[in-house]
This record gives C-alpha cells, structure tokens and sequence, in this order.
C-alpha cells in the first residue's frame, strides 16, 4: 500500500510521523483537522480515483464550503471522469455559484461531462424554484 503526506501529497513511509518532503507533522494534522478539510486536501491528490471519491462525498455532505475548490479542481483537470465526479458533487450540493461551470460543462467536452452537467443544473433549476416559492 502507498501511503502519501496529506498536505504535499509526496510519497512517504508508513508510520513516519513528519513528512521528509515538506516537514508536516502528520500524525498532528490527522488529529486536529476536520473530516471536511481532510477531504478538500484529498481534491489534490495524485491519483484521480481518491479526487473522485473526495469529491463524492463532499457532494453527499452537501459541504457548501467545498464549493470553490471543487470548481478550481473542475477548471484545472482535462480527466473527463473527474471532471464528471466534480459536477456531480456539485450538483448534490445544490449552490448557485456553481451555474456557470455547469453550463459551460453541459456546452462541451466528453458525453458524460454534458450529461452530469445537464442533470446538476436540472437539479439546481428545480431546487431554485422550490426556494422561490
């Protein structure tokens, strides 16, 4: 198994308790931060399966505050399957400052980009209407 310092994402030892690359302290930081930001770390991580992931469950938290990093991963990243798992989140969390990504995602890029970002803005479309009620 592959263990990586979650703050600069280097490869490390099992059980080292700083990291050689950039000296964080990581049995510290596992005690001290939150789930949430432990996750919003996880969205630069080298393998794009564990940014997929992160970003589902930030989508399945509804972690509003999630918002910006997952737009910046979803601007940065040509994968198509993180890109994906990106619009996805952020449809499940439901916030407007998501629009415009989402419909720049619904014009272009892969089929499956267009269609999760057709069905996140669909999602964000009936949940305004309910709110404006």
């Amino acid at each position: 198994m592959t263990f990586f310092c979650p703050l600069c994402w280097r490869e490390v030892s099992v059980g080292l308790s700083a990291c050689p690359s950039c000296g964080a302290d990581i049995e510290r930081y596992s005690r001290s931060v939150s789930y949430v930001e432990k996750l919003l770390s996880a969205l630069h991580h080298p393998e794009p399966q564990t940014v997929r992931r992160a970003a589902w469950i930030l989508g399945r938290l509804k972690a509003r505050e999630a918002v910006p990093a997952l737009l910046r991963v979803g601007e940065r990243t040509r994968d198509p399957y993180v890109i994906e798992s990106v619009i996805e989140a952020l449809g499940e969390i439901g916030d407007e400052r998501a629009r415009a990504f989402l419909t720049r995602c619904a014009a272009q890029g892969a089929l499956r980009v267009r269609r999760a970002a057709e069905q996140a803005l669909a999602r964000l479309n009936m949940e305004g209407s309910h709110g404006a009620q």
